[in-house]
């Protein structure tokens, strides 16, 4: 009997209130568990709470790594140093790093994906020692690992182009719809506050790669001019905006409090799922000009939801929309704000928008992603045995 190949997925990043690289990473280890593969799994996991649905499925098993968290130091002793050790103690045959980073030395052969690299393209947006830590890290861990997963096309070809000695082994396992949109029901009220008026909704981490500043300054643009002009108060959309806290927002704060003061501008820290879904629901339009995104999980989200998506040009959401977005450029306030007027008054494109939504969301699955991913793991395994002479058979 063959011993059945052992998988670790390093699931560090996915800790109790997930942004989407963790839900991202927490949706692909569910897909991978769905069904037999032929292989074993190890998950490693600083909050163990986040994988239950793991637990008792053949072949699977969740180990507890706390040690890994607590801030860039630790999480780069524990990668370097006790991830080696651990995966080697474990009997593992392959290490999948399910973000960038992976040990500059390991005893398997390994695999990274790469979610995005904003700290590429915009390193302002990204503060230190972060910033430093993946300067130094993230081209190295690159050219190590024996195969790079990347969540879309964009996130792949940015890749290469920042990396060519690393493009021949890229890999594109395009990320599903988030599994916590689907099967919902749309609600038949909605009891936030929100619901007043209608509005665009804005969801993502307050921080600078998410342009909130020029949002703001779309949405002064869109509120000044004719069209709002001829519209009664109470049909003129609110912004709301849907997420933690980030890095370097006191500044983006400040400049929110006109607004907020006005009434027209409502902030809302991280929200529970269900919490979210309702503002997803209750709102006229997803307004995301992010700057860059490597795939941009609100969009699909939005699109699961039933709403019409404005979101950016170019990255990963352009990729992810198929289509059925209004795109806009996202360095350019007037035309975010042209954009906010078009959903605001076009109600045969909102509907355009949102059938097309329902079909892209349909499209993108994490089953698909699940087997794009095997595939990876079984040609480098299939490699690995050839250059030991030992057997590939399953």
């Amino acid at each position: 009997m063959i011993r059945r190949p052992h998988i670790i997925l390093e699931a560090l990043q996915v800790g109790p209130s997930p942004a989407g690289t963790g839900r991202g990473i927490h949706d692909l280890c569910v897909a991978l568990s769905e069904q037999d593969r032929g292989m074993d799994f190890s998950v490693l996991a600083a909050d163990p709470e986040m994988f239950t649905e793991l637990e008792g499925r053949p072949g699977w098993q969740v180990v507890v790594c706390p040690r890994a968290g607590g801030g860039v130091f630790r999480k780069a002793v524990f990668t370097q140093f006790q991830l080696p050790r651990l995966v080697k103690r474990l009997g593992g045959d392959l290490l999948h790093c399910m973000q960038f980073l992976a040990p500059l030395w390991c005893p398997l052969p390994q695999v990274a994906t790469v979610h995005d690299l904003s700290w590429r393209i915009y390193p302002e947006t990204i503060g230190e020692p972060r910033l430093s830590y993946y300067r130094f890290l993230v081209p190295r861990s690159l050219a190590r690992v024996d195969a790079i997963v990347a969540n879309s096309r964009s996130t792949a070809s940015r890749t290469a182009e920042f990396f060519p000695h690393v493009s021949k082994k890229i890999h594109v396992t395009l990320h599903g719809t988030p599994r916590w949109v689907l099967n919902r029901s749309r609600p038949n009220s909605v009891h936030h506050e929100q619901a007043v008026r209608p509005y665009f909704l804005f969801v993502g981490t307050l921080e600078p790669r998410k342009n909130l500043p020029r949002l703001l300054e779309a949405y002064e643009i869109f509120l000044s001019g004719d069209l709002v002009q001829g519209m009664p108060a109470e049909t003129v959309p609110d912004l709301v905006l849907v997420g933690g806290k980030g890095w370097k927002d006191s500044r983006l704060r400040k400049r929110m409090a006109d607004l907020t003061s006005r009434g027209r501008l409502r902030v809302v820290d991280y929200c529970d799922l269900d919490d979210l879904w309702e503002y997803y629901c209750g709102a006229l339009a997803l307004a995301f000009p992010s700057l860059d995104e490597g795939f941009g999980l609100p969009v699909l989200e939005a699109m699961a939801a039933g709403l019409p998506v404005l979101t950016s040009d170019r990255s990963g959401t352009a990729e992810i929309s198929g289509g059925n977005a209004l795109l806009v450029d996202p360095e350019k306030s007037a035309d975010i704000a042209a954009g906010l007027a078009c959903l605001a008054s076009d109600n045969d494109l909102r509907i355009k928008l949102i059938a097309g939504g329902f079909a892209r969301v349909r499209e993108l699955t994490w089953a698909r992603t699940a087997e794009s991913t095997v595939a990876v793991y079984r040609k480098l395994l299939d490699i690995e045995q050839n250059k030991k002479g030992l057997p590939t058979g399953g």
